[in-house]
């Protein structure tokens, strides 16, 4: 079948069942042919869905703080496509959209036009070397000690050796505004950029992890940047750098930090990005940011249901700092990795890797960052082959911490149990084992039958965040009831079928086996009517 505007097509070909189009490589961003956008975006337009944590005013969930929930019934929903988010256009830059396929099955035609490509150097940029802590002092100061500490200081977690061409960097959110220059990080993610194997990985740490922090006694870890001198921004960093190897044993090369205010910039700037929601989500939004977020009036209860959904920086900010009660922290950072993809799929349909330098200038004062241009623009040269391989995402769940209630403040936190752990911070270097860059790729055919479009998607979206490698076929013509789960091999060993049914919320066993016939994908899944794309990921079985 041949897909996208006239400008760009589309073709695959395989055998007997109906022609498959590969839409899905837009939007999920796993298209080299898409432009070789820098993998700065995940660093700079990326990190900045990580502004989490307070208003300048308050807390910044209502239902967090306590405030009364409206009588009304929800006042905003969202369902599918039908975004309804605006955005007014930031004249900070000017991004020129390279022609392609929508990121979208089209529902319109698009007017043809002749695509234009800005060459983009070949030649390797150069960059200070760089340089990452791996040891830290571990003694605390004599009057940061205590007679009966409420825990016992931890031993130091060994430094993990960092692989040839990897680069950890530090992804942060600022509770308050940059400028301030005293603010918590409630958002803590790093981004493990390998430029020899082409792959990626990210891990959330939770704001309310109870750990060392070096020199300075035990504490939650979004309170580390505040234990330096007070402007002193490098040392800040330094000190949360410092804790994070004496905790999870990870060297941190640089850092960058957005506030909320930023967040919303970049993603105005971008013109707004398309999130496929695979679960529905409501919590409260302030209606109007002109609107006093200490008055009960000021908020709706708001809604989004599964579909792709478009958000302007302001709906994207509420989806991602959202803490509501059922998923709390866990799924903030859920929806905020989410949110990188993203954004980070989007700005690949803007190729902007020629715009770099004018983007790395144009953020400089919106991003608080020390990694320079240099190192960069050699973190884009990987960029293709990071988009092709995907990005591996990691969390930390329940199961890795135990709960614990600070007896000075009453303050809920979390003991990091490293034992449990520790293996996740082991994969952050190290390629998933459905990394295509390490071993052939699974490719899966998805044919929708639910008759819902946005279903065929949200699989495809399921499946490539775990590292397969989905097609969406044309939908069936006619709407079927139940799920069906075929391979087409002698076996499933080495096939992942475990996760892959799990995905679907299938038993393996219901796997349906053809070994005699030839066929392009190594799975086909048809959607029926029973498919729910809403999946606790928490529960995906452990490799």
């Amino acid at each position: 079948m041949t897909t996208g505007d006239s400008s760009q097509q589309t073709t695959t070909q395989r055998v007997a069942p109906p022609r498959t189009r590969l839409i899905w490589r837009r939007l999920l961003g796993r298209d080299p042919r898409a432009g070789t956008l820098a993998v700065t975006l995940i660093v700079l337009a990326l990190l900045v869905a990580g502004c989490g944590g307070r208003t300048a005013r308050g807390e910044l969930s209502v239902a967090a703080r306590g405030t009364p929930t409206p009588a009304s019934s929800p006042t905003g929903t969202v369902t599918g496509t039908a975004g309804l988010a605006t955005y007014t256009p930031v004249p900070t830059l000017t991004l020129t959209p390279t022609p392609g396929p929508s990121q979208t099955p089209s529902r319109t035609p698009t007017p043809s036009r002749t695509p234009t490509r800005t060459p983009v150097p070949s030649a390797t940029p150069t960059s200070v070397p760089q340089q990452a802590n791996s040891v830290v002092v571990v003694g605390t100061p004599a009057h940061l000690l205590t007679a009966t500490p409420a825990t016992p200081i931890p031993t130091a977690v060994p430094p993990f050796a960092v692989p040839e061409g990897v680069t950890n960097i530090l992804l942060l959110g600022a509770d308050k505004p940059l400028e301030t220059g005293s603010s918590r990080t409630d958002t803590i993610i790093i981004a493990s950029v390998n430029r020899e194997t082409k792959t990626a990985s990210m891990i959330s740490l939770p704001r309310d992890l109870y750990v060392y922090i070096p020199q300075r006694g035990m504490g939650a870890i979004n309170t580390a940047i505040m234990r330096a001198a007070p402007g002193d921004v490098t040392g800040a960093l330094q000190v949360l750098k410092d804790t994070i190897v004496y905790n999870f044993g990870v060297p941190i090369h640089y850092y960058a930090r957005v506030d909320f205010s930023g967040f919303e910039t970049a993603v105005d700037a971008i013109g707004g990005v398309d999130v496929p929601i695979s679960c529905s989500f409501e919590d409260h939004r302030l209606i109007s940011p002109d609107l006093d977020p200490e008055e009960e009036e000021s908020w709706e209860l708001f809604r989004v249901d599964p579909g792709v959904v478009h958000m302007d920086g302001s709906m994207a900010l509420w989806y991602v700092r959202s803490r509501e009660r059922i998923e709390a922290d866990w799924g903030r950072t859920k929806r905020q990795q989410q949110m990188l993809r993203a954004i980070f799929n989007h700005g690949v349909d803007l190729d902007l890797l020629p715009q770099v330098p004018a983007l790395y200038e144009a953020y400089r004062n919106t991003v608080e960052t020390d990694l320079d241009i240099g190192r960069i623009l050699q973190l884009a040269a990987a960029a293709p082959g990071i988009r092709e391989n995907g990005i591996q995402h990691l969390y930390l769940s329940s199961a890795d911490m135990e709960y614990w209630t600070a007896p000075d403040s009453e303050r809920k936190l979390m003991l990091p149990n490293w034992e449990r752990m520790q293996y996740k911070f082991y994969a952050l270097m190290s390629p998933s084992e459905l990394n295509s860059g390490t071993r052939a790729p699974i490719r899966v055919e998805v044919v929708n039958a639910t008759g819902n479009p946005d279903m065929g998607i949200l699989a495809a979206d399921n499946l490539a965040w775990w590292g397969f490698v989905p097609a969406l076929a044309d939908p069936a013509d006619e709407v079927q009831e139940a799920t069906t789960l075929t391979y087409y091999g002698a076996n499933l060993k080495g096939t992942f079928s475990d996760l892959f049914s799990w995905i679907f919320k299938q038993r393996e066993a219901s796997i349906e086996i053809v070994d005699d016939t030839p066929y392009d994908y190594d799975y086909r899944v048809v959607l029926g009517t029973d498919y729910d794309p809403c999946i606790n990921q928490l529960f995906a079985p452990r490799r």
